[in-house]
């Protein structure tokens, strides 16, 4: 989005890839989510589809910002709540641990790990090969947001070590397991 700020055109395939690559915690869309929103703001007028600066069999134009999309980008980014009660599937799983015995209990916590594991391999490989070009104010916000998934993902680690030993030990007590 970014570079629809900065008025550089950007075809939808570009954009799921985007979102499918490394952002997917941003939002996890499918391709047919995005090109349906895609569409609405350019129905809306905050986006123009014009015709692809690069030939490409997988798209079919580019689309740019519009003054009216940079206005409503610009409102929604300074005036406008954002939703942090956003569902995640891994901590509702996890807050009903209670409900399964000690075995499946050490069965959930361990795909987590396992999830977490990847996500710190993949965010460190992300970081380690992180182009030194890549200096200027967009390319900065978007390193600060890798280093805090990579420290979320850490913290969620010893978290589930936590987790693991606070459930099987019942002599934890309840006001100072974590």
């Amino acid at each position: 989005m970014t570079h629809l700020m900065r008025g550089i055109p950007r075809n939808g395939y570009v954009i799921v890839q985007f979102f499918a690559s490394d952002y997917e915690r941003l939002w996890k869309a499918s391709p047919t989510q995005i090109y349906a929103e895609l569409n609405r703001m350019v129905e809306a007028g905050l986006l123009e589809a014009v015709e692809s600066t690069v030939q490409s069999r997988r798209s079919n134009g580019d689309y740019v910002l519009t003054d009216a999309g940079r206005e409503e980008l610009e409102r929604w980014l300074l005036y406008t709540e954002p939703d942090h009660g956003v569902r995640d599937d891994s901590l509702l799983k996890l807050i009903a641990i209670g409900a399964l015995d000690d075995d499946q209990a050490q069965i959930l916590i361990g795909h987590e790990r396992v999830w977490y594991r990847r996500r710190v391999l993949a965010l460190e490989k992300r970081l380690e090969v992180w182009p030194a070009e890549h200096d200027g104010r967009i390319w900065r916000g978007r390193r600060a947001l890798f280093e805090l998934w990579l420290g979320e993902a850490r913290h969620m680690l010893t978290w589930l070590d936590q987790l693991e030993a606070y459930l099987a030990d019942p002599q934890i007590p309840l006001d100072g397991g974590f």
